[in-house]
């Protein structure tokens, strides 16, 4: 099942206690910025910003001018209304380039990309609204075996592979400066987050239903599963755009 429609959004938000839709919540946000270092009053664009908490909480730990765009028109409104400190607007990311946005200078994306089949189509646009030498960071998984995780039917067939997430971008003058291994703090998360679900079971299950519930902790059952035997895996590319 996919968990990117706004009520399903939603729903892991009251799972993880937090309008976050990637793993890790605050922690996976720190660790992201000791790589990416956005700077006070520098433009940092959020790709794919979902309910809007992280590109909050990193307005709010960085001071640099956060723009959060989002395909999912409901969840950007959302964000608008919860969080007025900061900008989100409902664009495609590949379309990057056709918005009036002010040259950025570091991107980020927090488990949006691998729903992306166009990875091409998210770096020409970085590229296209980006200034030489803008930095980017990726937080994402990686599939290590796509036959078997396209049998597992947890996540869509677009999760891209290490070779795809460094030839990809180079194509379009992104250099990819490191790789940071996550498939462990993944898991960790994952368990987390399952914990979570067993705790509240009553509460979840009132919220949808319990037929709802138990699709949905499978879901994440079968991600753990597949994280724990190596057909998936995840990790923090960072990138510098090279190209003039």
């Amino acid at each position: 099942m996919t968990m990117n429609s706004f009520a399903n959004k939603e729903y892991l938000a009251r799972i993880r206690g937090g309008d976050f839709a990637h793993p890790g919540e605050e922690e996976a946000i720190d660790l992201v910025l000791s790589y990416l270092r956005p700077r006070s009053g520098e433009t940092v664009l959020d790709a794919g910003c979902g309910r809007g908490a992280t590109a909050d909480a990193i307005r709010k730990k960085t001071s640099a001018d956060v723009i959060g765009v989002d395909l999912d028109a409901q969840s950007i409104g959302y964000a608008k209304a919860t969080y007025p400190g900061t900008r989100f607007e409902a664009a495609d990311i590949t379309m990057l380039g056709e918005m009036a946005l002010p040259k950025i200078g570091a991107i980020y994306a927090f488990n949006s990309l691998y729903a992306c089949a166009d990875l091409d189509g998210c770096f020409s646009a970085f590229r296209r609204i980006s200034n030489a030498g803008a930095r980017a960071g990726v937080f994402d998984y990686i599939a290590y075996d796509a036959d078997a995780l396209a049998d597992s039917n947890c996540l869509p067939s677009s999760v891209h592979t290490t070779a795809e997430m460094r030839q990809i971008p180079e194509r379009h003058g992104w250099a990819c400066t490191g790789i940071v291994n996550l498939d462990l703090d993944y898991a960790i998360w994952y368990r987390r987050f399952l914990s979570r679900m067993d705790e509240n079971r009553a509460m979840l299950s009132a919220v949808r239903t319990p037929d709802f519930f138990d699709e949905v902790r499978k879901t994440y059952a079968d991600m753990l599963r597949c994280l724990e035997q190596g057909t998936l895996g995840a990790a923090l590319h960072t990138y510098v755009h090279v190209d003039a």
